[in-house]
C-alpha cells in the first residue's frame, strides 16, 4: 500500500520555497509580472492548509477532523492532510477509492452519504470502510442485506438559520420521533449502529447552532442508552466551519467546545464517546487564490457629449474564469440568503487609484456568467490580472468546462520546513501524529 509521502513526491507542480521566503503573496507577484496567461490560474498555498489543522487541533483538541473530500480534491490538499493523519469524510466510491490510493487506512475512512448504491457499499465492504452515515428506514434495510457487518451512524437534522447552502431538506431526520424509530428498528435487524452525526449546513454563519445540536444529539444517546440499551460511540458534528482569511473559527470552537463540555462530558457512561467533524470549507477556503486575466473591457459614459470626456458611468470586464468556472456564484443561493459575489481583490499598489462601478463577467456567452455586479474597483485594461483570494472551497470541484472554456491549472506552493516536516512524519503511524504534529511545528514559523 501507498503512503502519503509517497504521494506528495509524485507531484509535479509543487515548488517548495525556501524556508525564509516570504508570504504566497510574493509569489503571486512574480507571477502576475511575469506576463498575461491566456488561461485562469489557481495558486494553493499548502502552508496554509497546515496552518489551519495546527489551529484546529489547539481549538478543537478533542474533535477529530475528517476532511471532506467533495470540498476541494487536489491531490496536494488530500495527500498532505493524509499525511497530517486527518480523517476523511468521502460521498462516492470514487472519492473512498481516491483516499485509499494514499495509503489511508479503512478506518480513517466515514462513509457520509445517508443514501448509498449498492455497487457503492460492496466497494466499502470488500475495503473493509465500515462507517457510514444513514438516516431513513429504506437505507437501514438496505445496509442491512448488502453490508450487515457495516457500523451505522444515524444522521439527525439540525439546520442553521443562517447559512449558504441547507442541507437539512435533503438529509437528516427527527431527532426525537424518526431518530428513536430508526433507533428500535435497527436493533430490531440487528444491525450495529454506533454514533449519531448531525450536519447544520455549508457555510454557517450561526456558531452556536452547534451547541444547539450537540444538545439534541445528547438526546438521542440518552434514548438509546435507556430505553434500548444500545451504548452509542460516536458523534460527529458534521461540517459548516469557516474558512475564508477573514472568518476565524474561535466562535464556533468555543460553541463546540461548550456543548461537549455539558452534554458530552470525558469519562462519563461505559465508554468515551469519539468526537469528529466533517469541515471542508475550514481547511481550504483561503488556501487558494485565483488569477484571472481581462480578456475584453466596455467602458459606458454617461450623457452625449465626446467619447473621451464624458464622465465615466460604468465600466465592464470580461475575464477568463467565471460563474461556470471555479469563481461559481452559488447564483440564486446567494441571492435568496443575501449574501455578496464574490469581490476582487484590490492590490495594495492600486489602493489610492479612482475606484469606478464595475461589473465583472466571466467569459462564457451566458448572461448570468456574472462575477460581481456594481462593486467599487479601480481601472484596469486588456490583459491586467484581476485577483480573488479564498476560493479554495468548491471553486474546482464545481467548475465545468461549459462553452468549451478551460479550468484553471494548480501551481502549488509550500515553504521548505513544512515540505520537510510532511516527509519525515508520512510513515508515522496515524493515531500517533497528533502529538508529533503538534512537536513538530511547536518553534515553526508557520
Amino acid at each position: 500500500m501507498a503512503n502519503p509521502g509517497e504521494s506528495l513526491l509524485q507531484l509535479h507542480n509543487v515548488t517548495v520555497r525556501p524556508a525564509t521566503a516570504g508570504p504566497v503573496e510574493d509569489e503571486i507577484e512574480r507571477l502576475i509580472s511575469a506576463g498575461t496567461r491566456e488561461h485562469p490560474l489557481h495558486v494553493l498555498d499548502l502552508d496554509d492548509v497546515v496552518r489551519k489543522h495546527r489551529n484546529w487541533l489547539h481549538t478543537m483538541p478533542r474533535v477529530t477532523p475528517f476532511y471532506a473530500v467533495k470540498c476541494n480534491d487536489d491531490p496536494a490538499i488530500v495527500a498532505t492532510l493524509a499525511c497530517l493523519g486527518t480523517g476523511f469524510d468521502c460521498a462516492s466510491e470514487a472519492e473512498m477509492r481516491n483516499i485509499l490510493a494514499l495509503g489511508v487506512s479503512p478506518d480513517r475512512i466515514l462513509f457520509a452519504h445517508p443514501i448509498k448504491s449498492r455497487e457503492a457499499l460492496a466497494f466499502a465492504r470488500a475495503r473493509g470502510i465500515r462507517r457510514m452515515t444513514f438516516d431513513n428506514e429504506c437505507e437501514l434495510e438496505k445496509v442491512q442485506r448488502e453490508y450487515p457487518e457495516a457500523q451505522l451512524v444515524l444522521r439527525i437534522r439540525h439546520d442553521s438559520d443562517r447559512v449558504l447552502i441547507a442541507l437539512g431538506k435533503k438529509f437528516g431526520c427527527d431527532a426525537r420521533g424518526d431518530g428513536r424509530r430508526l433507533l428500535a428498528r435497527a436493533v430490531a435487524l440487528g444491525v450495529q449502529v454506533v454514533g449519531v452525526s448531525f450536519h447544520v449546513g455549508c457555510g454557517s454563519l450561526d456558531a452556536d447552532v452547534f451547541y444547539r445540536a450537540i444538545e439534541s444529539a445528547r438526546s438521542v444517546f440518552d434514548y438509546a442508552r435507556d430505553e434500548l440499551g444500545v451504548n452509542l460511540q460516536l458523534l460527529d458534528i458534521g461540517g459548516g466551519f469557516p474558512g475564508d482569511s477573514d472568518k476565524p473559527i474561535d466562535e464556533y470552537a468555543q460553541a463546540v467546545q461548550q456543548g461537549l463540555r455539558e452534554f458530552f462530558p470525558v469519562g462519563e457512561g461505559p465508554a468515551i464517546v469519539e468526537v469528529i467533524a466533517e469541515p471542508g470549507r475550514y481547511y481550504v477556503g483561503s488556501a487558494v487564490t485565483l488569477l484571472s486575466t481581462v480578456q475584453g473591457k466596455r467602458v459606458i459614459r454617461a450623457g452625449d457629449g465626446p467619447p473621451d470626456t464624458a464622465r465615466i458611468e460604468q465600466i465592464m470586464y470580461y475575464i477568463n474564469d467565471g460563474v461556470f468556472g471555479t469563481l461559481f456564484d452559488w447564483l440564486s443561493l446567494r441571492q435568496i440568503n443575501d449574501l455578496e459575489r464574490a469581490v476582487p481583490l484590490v492590490r495594495p499598489e492600486r489602493q489610492q487609484e479612482r475606484l469606478y462601478r464595475t461589473t465583472i463577467w466571466g467569459p462564457t456567452c451566458d448572461s448570468t456568467d456574472i462575477v460581481c455586479e456594481d462593486v467599487e474597483f479601480p481601472e484596469h485594461q486588456i490583459g491586467d490580472y484581476i485577483v480573488f483570494k479564498n476560493l479554495g472551497a468548491y471553486g474546482m470541484t464545481f467548475a465545468t468546462n461549459f462553452n468549451g472554456f478551460p479550468k484553471p491549472s494548480v501551481e502549488v506552493y509550500v515553504k521548505e520546513g513544512t515540505w520537510n516536516m510532511l516527509q519525515s512524519i508520512a510513515t508515522i503511524n496515524w493515531r500517533e501524529k497528533t502529538a508529533t504534529f503538534l512537536d513538530s511545528v511547536q518553534s515553526s514559523a508557520l
